[in-house]
């Protein structure tokens, strides 16, 4: 089965996701039919469980989109279990420091580089039906490794962080990056910023990525050369539909 990062090396453009907060296989699937590219299921702002994200990351897949698991927190508490479980990679909020980055991806690689743990008889390894080899490999290779810089002073230290030995991604948050700054994602300056992440990512041979609220926003995004946009969320989606739905049947 050909991986992530194999699959993303044959993309011509940027690819398309949105967030999983919505704890129903439906939903994901739905999101594969709208025609997505890829989900991250957000275990840190949603209810999700490590039995239901292991549900949504085989929803995921089966619909041919990429699985992408948000840790709940910048613990390694969780890798082993998400990787296990199949996910194509994993987002670590809120990372302040080279040390965090360096600490938690280094869990996401197995022994001697890095610190994960064999677990060849999961649905990584496909139950122990594979190779050791293979199920080694693509957790070196094929896994998304993406740390989330969201503070002002972190972002300007983009590069510091795309050349850590086991980091394969950088991701914007725009969010967090408001609360701290005051800076909204339209500013100029947090736009500037955003566009030299994604060249800094791209310079040093990793993945950008950043989330956008419309899709305006992220067309413009994909336009600065991010590898992963996301637009939305399920949960926004379906409630801004189904608002539109109502208000069109009212006539308001």
């Amino acid at each position: 089965m050909q991986g992530f990062m194999t699959r993303w090396g044959q993309a011509k453009r940027g690819l398309i996701g949105t967030w999983a907060k919505i704890p129903s296989m439906e939903s994901v699937e739905l999101l594969g039919h709208a025609g997505f590219d890829f989900v991250v299921i957000d275990m840190e702002h949603a209810p999700h469980s490590h039995e239901l994200a292991y549900r949504l990351i085989f929803t995921a897949q089966a619909m041919g989109m990429a699985a992408f698991v948000r840790l709940p927190s910048r613990s390694d508490a969780d890798v082993q279990r998400i990787l296990d479980g199949g996910g194509d990679g994993l987002l670590v909020p809120r990372v302040t420091s080279l040390d965090e980055a360096r600490a938690i991806t280094a869990a996401m690689v197995f022994s001697p580089a890095g610190e994960r743990g064999l677990g060849a008889t999961s649905r990584a390894g496909r139950w122990g039906m594979g190779p050791v080899e293979d199920y080694v490999r693509h957790g070196n290779d094929e896994c998304l490794r993406m740390v989330q810089l969201e503070d002002w002073d972190t972002l300007h230290q983009a590069a510091d962080y795309a050349v850590l030995p086991h980091v394969n991604g950088i991701f914007v948050g725009l969010g967090d990056l408001f609360l701290s700054s005051g800076r909204p994602a339209g500013d100029p300056e947090v736009q500037a910023l955003a566009a030299d992440v994604a060249r800094t990512a791209a310079a040093h041979g990793v993945l950008s990525g950043i989330a956008a609220s419309s899709p305006e926003e992220g067309r413009r995004y994909l336009d600065m050369g991010y590898s992963l946009v996301m637009v939305s969320n399920d949960a926004t989606l379906f409630g801004k539909a189904a608002a539109a739905a109502v208000e069109g049947m009212r006539g308001a």
